[in-house]
């Protein structure tokens, strides 16, 4: 660690300052604060791994979270599910929770006075609680950093200030925090451990009941309804034109069953003969056996990359979302993937390039072209190389047991 507070009672700790003034007074507690699922899903390993780590039954693992995390034994003084908001308009609707688990969590932090507080994701809550643990002398480390290297930059200003650690997943991101000034490591990316296929090929054609001879395509539009309408219909209209071609199946494969009504009602407007399966809890088999993907922008083509798969990824916003966000996203790809590999190895169709001619066109590159579908899969084999070794949880639980453990 590099920086220190503005305060004559501070030594530096493996993570970042210690302030003698109020470490005495500090309870054997540690804040956690996830706001979405794949954060607390993250949290709850990382509590694990920690209580692992430092075999330290006293410590008190307390914040916001849900189910998982209280499995994983967190005081969950704010439900994750009072923070889960999709966008602008979902947030205003939101603001009396959002106030009050940020009232809440702050009341928490100067009562127990925690020996760290570790913020997960979650960016524009989370940087406000940073700044606000930071006043009251509370260590910060940030785990899964803010995508502040595509937009938003400017907030890294303030990052610098009141976050004593950050913990990166992208390899990327290591080199651009370091380069303006803060504390980073880079810990490898979660999902590495859990990207994976559990059955074969044979198994599970066999238990979706699919013929062996057909070309398996999955089509992920995300998991949010409002990325559902704008993607899924375009979706089917491709599929519908490849499969009068040659014979082919089609899977939706979906997290849970919370938007199967809408999906099984677009895919019934689309064609209801189109040969289309949806797909269950069950992602991971689905695309990894799968020939191809289109996937939505996001951590989906993370996860189908490390799966191998060729595939294109798509987004489409409302017009003036997009017209805007031209103006505040500064970045030569907009694929995770392409930017980690720091050149285009996927084709990147968004907003007026993503329509059915276009999508038809890639994807029978990828059909018709063997040479272009074993290079494709080379490279992203690459990106996964890039993402590290797995472990990444436990690494992360490594470097916060050195703040609590300085002198072992």
């Amino acid at each position: 660690m590099t920086k220190a507070r503005t305060n004559s009672n501070i030594a530096l700790g493996p993570l970042g300052p210690i302030n003698h003034e109020v470490s005495d007074s500090r309870s054997s507690s540690i804040l956690v604060v996830a706001g979405e699922s794949s954060g607390e899903m993250y949290a709850a390993e990382l509590v694990r791994a920690i209580e692992a780590r430092t075999g330290d039954d006293s410590l008190h693992f307390f914040g916001c979270g849900g189910e998982k995390m209280r499995q994983s034994g967190v005081e969950t003084v704010v439900d994750i599910h009072k923070l889960a908001v999709l966008g602008p308009l979902e947030t205003v609707s939101h603001l009396f929770h959002l106030y009050s688990a940020f009232k809440l969590l702050t009341e928490e932090a100067v009562s127990r006075h925690p020996q760290l507080a570790i913020l997960i994701d979650f960016p524009d809550f989370n940087l406000r609680l940073a700044k606000r643990l930071h006043a009251l002398h509370i260590p910060v480390v940030y785990f899964i950093s803010p995508q502040v290297w595509a937009w938003r930059s400017r907030r890294v200003v303030l990052m610098k200030e009141i976050i004593d650690h950050m913990l990166v997943v992208l390899p990327f991101e290591q080199d651009f925090y370091a380069s303006l000034g803060m504390d980073v490591e880079y810990v490898g990316h979660p999902l590495l451990d859990r990207v994976k296929t559990s059955i074969s090929r044979e198994d599970f054609l066999l238990k979706y009941q699919v013929e062996n001879s057909r070309t398996l395509i999955s089509l992920l539009p995300g998991s949010r309804s409002k990325e559902i309408h704008y993607h899924l219909p375009i979706l089917l209209q491709t599929a519908q034109r490849l499969s009068l071609e040659k014979p082919m199946h089609f899977f939706v494969p979906l997290a849970s069953n919370a938007n199967r009504n809408l999906v099984e009602h677009l895919a019934q407007e689309a064609n209801p003969e189109l040969p289309l399966q949806i797909i269950v809890d069950d992602t991971y088999n689905t695309v990894g056996h799968s020939d191809l993907a289109v996937v939505s922008s996001g951590t989906a083509t993370l996860e189908t990359a490390m799966l191998g798969i060729p595939f294109v990824t798509i987004f489409k916003i409302s017009n003036l979302t997009w017209i805007v966000g031209q103006y505040l996203v500064h970045v030569p790809f907009y694929s995770l993937v392409n930017l980690i590999a720091g050149k285009q190895i996927v084709p990147e169709l968004y907003q007026q390039e993503f329509n059915v001619d276009r999508l038809y066109a890639e994807i029978k590159k990828y059909l018709d072209d063997a040479a272009l579908r074993k290079r494709v899969r080379m490279e992203l084999s690459l990106v996964k190389e890039k993402l590290g070794e797995g472990g990444a949880i436990e690494r992360a639980a490594e470097k916060i047991w050195r703040w609590l453990h300085p002198h072992d």
